[in-house]
């Protein structure tokens, strides 16, 4: 596994490969005796392991897809993918297939490319496609038949259980992060805590298989291990475009590095050549069957003037806001105050963190990124902000990698506490909700 901790250096900051990243180590163990002090055999020490945030990430996924298969979804794990009656022709859906009196969600496209992720007709199995940038997401569908050996009946089961596992996984890497950081494991159950995740658990989409491969790459890029970042991070291309984000951050720190050092490309520049690949080559593959390129026939759609689309959400939102009962609009408001109390935090850390030059760069990059996007993704009050989770995720792997001095702490505590709120109502309206 990528960046695996070492019980005698927690503290350690793995080295970066990129240039601008951190180099030296800190503190290996603050524990006076060394090799004599006895095992430590407190709740802190036991609990102190990627495993444990893993699991209780994993487990919490479980009982709100247990609660909500058996609440909203009245035992029928199909309805999660949302199929509307806009996008659906019902007889010619796969057999038992619910379908929605509304336009569905993005779960109904992933779960048409699962059932063949080859098809690249514009309505197959009794699904059509709303736009073509559906075809570039293909790797969630692609695992998802993978995993399915092909048969359709599986295929409800499985998005939904990869979404389970991907959950878990962002709690194992969230305690690597940590601990590169020198902060307990359980610390990286920040990772997992994003409120967008529920929506993705709820709907069948592909953020959390996307943050996963996107985190694993990271964490390989701190090892030095150019070929698994390479296909960690082209895997996550495929999978969710924004990916390209942090590989562009990748690419130019080290094409900046090398023109200041003279120095030649290695295999190091894999990690972002391999990704840029694949993913030019999947744009050329879906321009062949399908007509188009998925990237440039849907930018005018998903990007914008910057900052217009923000503050004009922010201003209509504010007009609807309910001050006497906690409605969607409050919530909206909730959600952003968590996710602009991360960025400025994370912002004010970016000199004091022990993260690679990379990932802050990728950091700011995903902050321009959400300022271009259109209207459509900041008014949408029913997605939970899981459009923005790369913002959040890059924040909190900052946060975790700046010292205590610097950081306090109190802090990350009380932000994780912020969170909750945004958790527990988001999980009531998933399980009384669409």
């Amino acid at each position: 596994m990528p960046g695996q901790e070492h019980p005698a250096a927690r503290g350690r900051v793995a080295g970066s490969f990129v240039p601008g990243g951190p180099q030296s180590a800190g503190p290996a163990n603050e524990a006076q005796g060394g090799a004599s002090a006895p095992p430590s055999r407190s709740l802190a020490s036991r609990t102190n392991r990627p495993a444990v945030p893993a699991l209780i990430a994993m487990l919490a996924a479980v009982a709100f897809t247990l609660a909500r298969w058996q609440t909203w979804a009245h035992g029928h794990i199909s309805r999660f993918i949302l199929v509307g009656r806009h996008f659906a022709t019902p007889s010619q859906l796969p057999h038992g297939m619910p379908v929605a009196k509304t336009y569905g969600y993005d779960g109904q496209f992933f779960y048409r490319l699962a059932l063949n992720p080859l098809n690249f007709h514009h309505t197959a199995y009794g699904i059509t496609m709303d736009r073509p940038y559906r075809y570039m997401r293909i790797g969630y569908p692609a695992l998802t038949w993978l995993i399915s050996a092909g048969q359709h009946a599986l295929v409800p089961v499985m998005l939904v259980v990869i979404n389970i596992a991907a959950i878990g996984a962002l709690g194992y890497l969230g305690a690597m992060f940590a601990a590169e950081g020198g902060r307990h494991a359980l610390a990286g159950l920040l990772i997992p805590g994003y409120f967008g995740l529920l929506t993705s658990l709820s709907r069948d989409t592909a953020e959390p298989l996307a943050a996963v491969c996107l985190l694993a790459g990271l964490l390989a890029v701190r090892s030095r291990r150019p070929v698994l970042a390479a296909a960690l991070l082209a895997c996550g291309a495929l999978t969710r475009e924004t990916v390209m984000v942090a590989v562009a951050a990748i690419a130019i720190m080290r094409v900046t590095g090398m023109l200041r050092r003279r120095a030649r490309p290695g295999r190091e520049d894999l990690t972002w050549l391999v990704p840029a690949l694949a993913f030019a080559a999947w744009q050329v593959v879906v321009k062949a069957a399908a007509g188009s390129v998925p990237l440039l026939a849907d930018g005018g759609r998903n990007a914008g003037a910057p900052f217009i689309a923000p503050l004009e959400a922010f201003r209509h939102n504010f007009a609807h806001i309910h001050l006497h009962q906690f409605e969607q609009y409050d919530l909206w408001f909730l959600e952003l105050a968590i996710l602009v109390c991360f960025s400025v935090a994370a912002l004010l850390c970016l000199r004091a963190t022990s993260a690679p030059g990379h990932e802050r760069l990728a950091f700011i990059l995903y902050l321009v990124e959400i300022c271009v996007v259109t209207p459509s993704t900041w008014n949408s009050l029913d997605s939970d902000m899981r459009s923005f989770i790369e913002v959040y995720l890059l924040a909190v792997i900052i946060l975790l990698g700046t010292p205590r001095r610097t950081l306090g702490a109190w802090l990350l505590p009380e932000m994780a506490a912020l969170t909750v709120p945004a958790l527990v109502a988001i999980t009531q309206r998933r399980l009384t909700g669409s």
